[in-house]
């Protein structure tokens, strides 16, 4: 490689951020999502950010309408049953509720694990375990008292279980295409930075 040639790569032995005019944290960001997600050339990204989005979209879409149907207009549930221990919510509140923190917990956790930042990690930590409680407490409260039938426990709890694991995976697929349109921008903006996968780059260097 010449010492003219104007495209940089990000990894391995390369110009400052400063000689960049980018910032370090910018093209460390930008680098792991280059790296977690395997995609390093424009048009690659254009393409998954528009299917992680549209898949993303779709999975919450379709998990909404689990809850508007199956959870909300419930004709063979009794929602104001079984009310939960946790903050008084009935039955179709608690949905909500998990549906909600299911993706919370997704962008949070998938946000601090980019950033490297404990805070936003704690907080998808707190999230999950709080959806965790609503999903089992049904089945946990037929068993342990009389307020409601097993198998209405273990029905509440199974659609429970399908919305919020529908909303974290759908969240996960949302959170990867907003990085996706955000690495796109940053590459857009400093076209001097050319991102390259970590053996190749140690190829190209073996070689000079």
């Amino acid at each position: 490689m010449s010492e003219n040639e104007g495209d940089h790569s990000s990894s391995g032995s390369s110009p400052s951020t400063a000689d960049l005019g980018v910032s370090e944290a910018s093209l460390e960001l930008a680098e792991r999502v280059a790296l977690r997600l395997d995609i390093y050339d424009k048009p690659a990204i254009f393409n998954m950010l528009s299917s992680r989005a549209k898949l993303g979209a779709g999975i919450v879409t379709v998990s909404l309408l689990f809850w508007w149907l199956l959870i909300s207009n419930s004709s063979s549930d009794d929602l104001n049953i079984g009310v939960s221990k946790f903050f008084s919510l009935d039955f179709n509140q608690v949905a909500l509720a998990v549906m909600g923190l299911a993706f919370l917990h997704s962008a949070f956790g998938d946000f601090g694990r980019e950033m490297g930042s404990l805070v936003p990690s704690l907080i998808s930590g707190v999230m999950i375990i709080m959806v965790l409680l609503y999903v089992g407490e049904p089945i946990v409260t037929a068993f342990m008292s009389d307020s409601i039938e097993v198998n209405t426990g273990l029905w509440r709890s199974a659609r429970l279980a399908l919305v919020a694991g529908g909303t974290v995976f759908g969240g996960h697929l949302i959170v990867d295409a907003y990085l996706l349109l955000w690495l796109r921008r940053f590459l857009e903006a400093n076209e001097d930075i050319v991102l390259t996968p970590p053996g190749e780059h140690e190829e190209n260097i073996s070689t000079e």
